[in-house]
């Protein structure tokens, strides 16, 4: 299983680019960690370097926000939590459970679909603005 970035998910901010590429990156590794049974260990590890990456990339899109007045801050900075929390609680399962493959499965389908929907809905507004604004 791996999660594919198309030129659709371009935001055409460099910054948002690459992070999301890099993202990908990251979930992806998570996904190998899974599909080549990994020990827990280095299954838990590989998420909690996922979390902490995506901590940073919602950081920097809420600072462009900020800066450039985005009007439905409140609301994507929402999103951001619900993703964060949501990924909390699974990595938080990860680590009590002795069998894994419950969470894991929770996980690939939050990280296949939720980011890419997040991308394609929220984060492409904000791009859509951002470029509207720097005209």
């Amino acid at each position: 299983m791996k999660a594919v970035w198309t030129s659709s998910l371009e935001s055409g901010n460099a910054t948002i680019d690459e992070q999301h590429k890099e993202l990908f990156e990251h979930i992806n590794n998570f996904f190998d960690s899974i599909s080549r049974e990994f020990s827990h260990e280095i299954t838990v590890r590989t998420l909690n370097y996922l979390v902490k990456y995506v901590r940073f990339h919602f950081s920097t899109e809420e600072e462009l926000m900020r800066k450039s007045g985005y009007p439905d801050l409140k609301e994507h900075m929402s999103a951001h939590r619900n993703i964060v929390n949501t990924l909390m609680a699974c990595y938080k399962k990860l680590i009590s459970s002795g069998n894994s493959e419950r969470v894991e499965d929770e996980l690939t389908t939050l990280l296949q679909v939720w980011f890419v929907e997040h991308i394609m809905g929220y984060d492409l507004r904000l791009a859509a603005y951002l470029r509207s604004n720097a005209e």
